[in-house]
């Protein structure tokens, strides 16, 4: 006889697929007989490596470049006042 936590488990990602697919369906069926939206959208973010003690960090925007930044440094200096 399985776990409660693995048959739970495995409905919870069951039910995940179906949420998925339901949404995919659904996602479908509204947009069946429009024109695509013409709307540009744009996507702004960036992102951080550490690679060792030097953060290599990267951005689509100077804005979103330099709060990437700032949070690098934050995190770091969390994690030596956490090490310590």
């Amino acid at each position: 006889m399985p776990d409660l936590t693995v048959l739970a488990g495995s409905i919870m990602i069951f039910l995940g697929f179906l949420l998925v697919a339901a949404g995919i369906l659904r996602s479908m069926k509204d947009n069946k007989g429009t024109e695509p939206q013409s709307r540009e959208k744009s996507i702004k973010g960036g992102g951080v490596i550490l690679i060792g003690p030097v953060p290599v960090v990267f951005g689509t925007d100077k804005k979103y470049t330099i709060l990437i930044m700032v949070l690098a440094i934050i995190i770091m200096l969390l994690a030596l006042v956490f090490r310590l």
